[in-house]
């Protein structure tokens, strides 16, 4: 019995201490000082978050369009966005939702909506706001038009809806474990972090290669060690089933019809279900990432749902 317990316990042991010993090849990315000209870093409700910003002095009256990006996202996605926000003179913020892009590696503190409200008070308290949400940030988009409805103005999905997950992370418990949150890590580094692998994961998203700039600005924010699990962190405790109350404000919804990541099916109930829905359009030759692929059409398209409605 004694033996018995002591490999149990060698057993337990090496369990513990073998993920501390595996490589993590390509996870040697580091979080730059200044990864863009107008970004910005600063604590939010105790989350170091990374965002950038336009156009903040712009006449009051005008809104604060808040850009969320989607999942494997960060504010590259959103780069010709915030140009085109900025030459029409409109105050705008893009930040990156933790542990993604440049934000601090961290499951911990508030939930992305809350953390976003939390930068658009700080930044522009005075400030209704325009909130658009690319797939996963559709969610979290909702997510903040629900905790303030007062504040948020307009909703503007694109190719994502709420309650995109609708189950959660098995055995998320474990990942309370140091150990385990380190295995995960190895195995993303393994599996996840390679610029092949991004690269056919872009391709499908945006219906074509990506560029070099492209994948490059996709790809380096991931090879930042520690991303992966905080990542299932957040997951597992974002709530789950039907989110209710987000409909009470105005909403604009673009789709690209070749997208095989968020088939345009997924909106339909949405969009029959919304009794304030301002605009449902749709991209024929674009697939996931229409701001990427098509960067001039969507521009125009998101600034008549700001200005002209």
């Amino acid at each position: 019995m004694i033996k018995f317990l002591l490999v149990v316990l060698a057993l337990i042991l090496l369990a513990l201490l073998v993920p501390w010993l595996l490589p993590r090849p390509g996870m040697d990315g580091k979080i730059p000082d200044r990864p863009f000209p107008d970004s910005r870093f600063g604590d939010v409700d105790g989350v170091r978050l990374h965002w950038r910003q336009r156009q903040l002095d712009a006449p009051a009256g005008r809104p604060l369009v808040v850009l969320l990006h989607g999942f494997g996202g960060s504010t590259f996605s959103w780069r010709t966005t915030l140009d085109a926000l900025e030459h029409k003179g409109l105050p705008a913020v893009a930040v990156d939702l933790p542990p993604f892009g440049y934000s601090e590696r961290t499951g911990r503190g508030p939930a992305w909506h809350e953390l976003v409200l939390g930068l658009a008070d700080r930044l522009a308290p005075s400030r209704r706001l325009v909130v658009v949400g690319h797939s996963m940030g559709a969610g979290v988009a909702a997510e903040a038009a629900v905790a303030a409805p007062d504040r948020v103005g307009r909703l503007v999905f694109v190719d994502g809806t709420p309650n995109l997950r609708t189950s959660g992370i098995p055995y998320g418990w474990a990942l309370n474990i140091p150990s385990v949150r380190r295995a995960v890590d190895s195995w993303a580094a393994w599996k996840l972090v390679n610029e092949d692998h991004v690269g056919k994961l872009l391709a499908s998203a945006f219906g074509r290669r990506p560029t070099e700039e492209e994948l490059a600005g996709y790809f380096r924010p991931l090879t930042v060690p520690n991303t992966y699990p905080p990542l299932l962190v957040r997951m597992r405790n974002r709530e789950k089933g039907a989110l209710d109350g987000w409909d009470s404000v105005p909403l604009s919804v673009l789709w690209g019809e070749q997208d095989t990541w968020v088939e345009i099916d997924r909106i339909r109930p949405w969009i029959e279900s919304h009794p304030k829905l301002v605009a449902f359009d749709t991209f024929a030759e674009a697939a996931h990432n229409p701001m990427d692929t098509h960067p001039d059409r969507f521009n125009d398209w998101l600034l008549t749902q700001i200005e002209d409605r």
